[in-house]
């Protein structure tokens, strides 16, 4: 935004892994990043947020490791209250993050120079972070995780230097980290190095058809115009350049420069690029191009000027992840009138985008309650930024202290559950949510540029919300690396090949859901124990630790990989399928050990990891001839 107004659940789970013998393909590339890669899914999982010592009363990280997300203090004095990014590990611990002007490592502490970000604007800072709303993110480089980009929009003056968007994006730049250096500390070996240079909006990322590289879009603030990077082991390629659009061209001071947004899957991108309207195009994630756009404009009594109400486009644009829908933000800004309040109207807007004529397909997802703002209905709140978070959740950047949440995306219409200042920290927050790609974004299987070998295993997860019945919990599909078939088993009799659905138990009691995903790579399948209607006990806190298996089928040897935090100590068991003990050993807190699988007979095992702290996890694991 260019104008600043001032589960992984552990415990009680079983995740049984059946992986096609094509998995072998794999075993000749390095065998540590093909496990990083392969299982890279928790890089979005920590959003650092709050405005630092003399603003908030605490700042912390907004922790999607359980659910609901918790807090998780921050000790650091930062403030992120307009701009926020953060980067985690495969684990979802942090590594990395920014409030624009400099950066700080997991632990707290500034990163060897790193400060001095976006030096254009001298002035460029609000609420004690840069003034560049949702602006900048974190990627990896492609074939080696220590080293981490930080993309940012270095904003300065627009050429006209006038009101409304006297600001707009100047340079899109990268910042690199190494973060093994200084003893795991990290150190910015470059900084401010410009990728393009123009009169820019905010930038998006998605990943490259071969699930490896990733597309870098930053469109044109004036005409329709839009560049597109490749960033590959080999470092960033471009920019290229399209010219594709029918926004009017130049915008002029129409324009509010906001930022841009793909698709969870990729197959889109829209660009959110004036008061007037907004277009959304198809995406080809082999090539970089866009087509097929779809232009939306705002009707005129809504737009600049008017004496009454004035449209101001929030920023905030944010697909589905079934790709069926996109939720908009803006707010009404109440123009000076002696015989109307000073205030606005906050909005959040569905457009269908199987609709033949899109603006009308559009849903007001929140009608302001005339009675709560009686007898005007204004408030003096606004909607801006918008993202996706790994729980599957749109949080909404609404006041200052509070998110707006749509809690089923994929759902038409307002039983998409939009939740008015949920989550509340009852802590200033600002104006700060961070720009997340898409990091569980897999290859196009069979597709021109799927030449890397890398198939879309599909990783299985849910989340439960409680709903009105007490015996009743809606089940929300997470799973990603396209599944195309789910099955749930209820635990009480029951299943369904929905993806996701609300179940109404018979009765109260405690019950294993596990929901199985599969496609023609693979299948997995999740399980997790839910309390129904019984108040005396609680579902249990998610432990912060994933067990995989490397390769699955097996012959000679096996991996055995833990991702998030190692125990201190463990029991390693195996059984076959009969239930007979094969092996017992002890498992130490290293993050791999591999087993010899010599002289075992093919067949199915089961191995089992117990931790001192009673954490049990059991993976399925088929060893051939």
């Amino acid at each position: 935004m260019i104008f600043p107004i001032a589960l992984y659940p552990c415990i009680g789970i079983q995740r049984l892994i059946f992986i096609n013998m094509s998995l072998r393909l794999l075993i000749a590339c390095n065998l540590l990043f093909c496990v990083s890669f392969a299982f890279a899914q928790k890089n979005d999982y920590k959003w650092a947020l709050g405005l630092g010592p003399g603003w908030s009363d605490f700042n912390f990280f907004y922790d999607f490791h359980t659910d609901p997300p918790s807090i998780q203090l921050r000790n650091d004095p930062m403030s992120t209250g307009v701009f926020t990014a953060s980067y985690c590990d495969d684990a979802g611990e942090i590594q990395a993050y920014s409030n624009g002007l400099w950066i700080l490592n997991k632990h707290g502490q500034l990163i060897e120079n790193s400060s001095g970000l976006n030096p254009t604007l001298a002035s460029g800072q609000t609420q004690g972070s840069y003034l560049g709303n949702d602006s900048g993110f974190f990627l990896a480089k492609p074939d080696d995780p220590s080293i981490l980009y930080l993309i940012h929009l270095d904003y300065g003056y627009h050429p006209a230097n006038g009101w409304p968007y006297r600001y707009i994006g100047r340079h899109l730049l990268v910042t690199t980290i190494d973060l093994n250096a200084n003893n795991g500390s990290g150190k910015t070996i470059s900084k401010n190095v410009s990728l393009l240079d123009g009169v820019l909006m905010t930038a998006a990322a998605v990943r490259h058809a071969n699930g490896r590289d990733w597309w870098i879009m930053c469109s044109d603030a004036d005409e329709n115009r839009h560049y597109r990077l490749l960033l590959t082991p080999d470092g960033f390629k471009g920019p290229f350049t399209q010219e594709i659009g029918t926004k009017p061209s130049p915008i002029g001071l129409n324009n509010s420069g906001f930022g841009n947004s793909f698709s969870s899957k990729g197959n889109y991108y829209v660009d959110g690029n004036s008061y007037l309207g907004f277009s959304i195009f198809r995406f080809n994630r082999c090539t970089g191009l866009l087509s097929d756009e779809r232009r939306v404009e705002w009707p005129e009594p809504l737009t600049p000027p008017n004496d009454n109400q004035q449209h101001e486009p929030g920023g905030g644009y944010m697909f589905s992840a079934d790709e069926n829908f996109l939720y908009v933000t803006a707010s009404f800004d109440l123009a000076k009138h002696p015989a109307l309040p000073v205030g606005s109207k906050p909005y959040l807007f569905q457009f269908d985008l199987s609709a033949s004529d899109l603006f009308a397909s559009i849903d007001t997802i929140n009608p302001i309650d005339s009675l709560k703002f009686f007898p005007y209905a204004y408030t003096d709140e606004v909607m801006y930024g918008a993202e996706m978070g790994p729980d599957g959740r749109i949080y909404i950047m609404h006041n200052g202290e509070a998110y707006c949440t749509v809690q089923y995306p994929n759902v038409r219409g307002k039983g998409c559950g939009f939740r008015y200042n949920e989550p509340n920290f009852n802590n200033i927050i600002g104006q700060a949510i961070p720009v997340l790609p898409n990091y569980r974004l897999g290859p196009i299987d069979g597709s021109a540029c799927d030449t890397l070998g890398l198939n879309n295993i599909p990783v299985a997860n849910f989340r439960t919300d409680d709903t009105l019945g007490l015996l009743a919990r809606f089940f929300y599909d997470l799973s990603f690396k396209e599944p195309t078939n789910w099955f749930w088993n209820f635990g009480d009799g029951t299943t369904s090949q929905d993806t996701s659905l609300l179940h109404e138990f018979a009765e109260p009691g405690k019950y294993q859901v596990c929901l199985t995903v599969s496609n023609s790579n693979g299948s997995d399948t999740y399980c997790r124990e839910v309390f129904i209607g019984i108040s005396a006990q609680k579902e249990p806190s998610p432990a912060n630790l994933d067990l995989r298996v490397f390769p699955n089928p097996a012959q000679e040897s096996v991996t055995i990989v833990i991702l998030g935090a190692s125990p201190a100590s463990g029991t390693l068991t195996v059984s076959d399928l009969h239930g007979r003990l094969v092996l017992q050993q002890p498992f130490r807190a290293v993050n791999s050990q591999l087993l010899d699988l010599r002289g075992w007979q093919p067949g199915v095992y089961f191995l089992s990891l117990e931790t001192t702290d009673g954490n049990r996890q059991v993976r399925r694991l088929f060893v051939g001839p």
